[in-house]
């Protein structure tokens, strides 16, 4: 899997939509498209807000288990995105608080 989808994947995974997604990191819209469909390369400080603004580990947009810690919630997305490859709706991921 590219780069771009798997960032692409994992948005969709989360019902996250592109505007909104462009916007949280504050870049346009049509160079988040650009991104998801390759045709760019985003910097590691990108990545790091795209991962911040999803709530997911940097790692996952590789494919790779980096950085993941928190197993139950890895497995749930990975379930979802496995649902939509499979054309079924996805069900939604409740989060879970954090606590310090």
């Amino acid at each position: 899997m590219t780069l771009g989808k798997g960032i692409k994947t994992i948005r969709t995974a989360l019902g996250v939509k592109q505007g909104v997604l462009a916007k949280r990191v504050g870049v346009s819209q049509n160079y988040l498209s650009l991104l998801e469909s390759d045709k760019r390369e985003p910097s590691v400080s990108f990545l790091r807000r795209m991962a911040k603004a999803l709530d997911v580990p940097v790692g996952i947009f590789f494919g790779g288990e980096a950085g993941f810690g928190r197993t139950a919630e890895l497995r749930e997305l990975f379930v979802r995105l496995e649902a939509l490859y499979l054309d079924e709706k996805p069900r939604p991921i409740r989060r879970r608080r954090r606590t310090a």
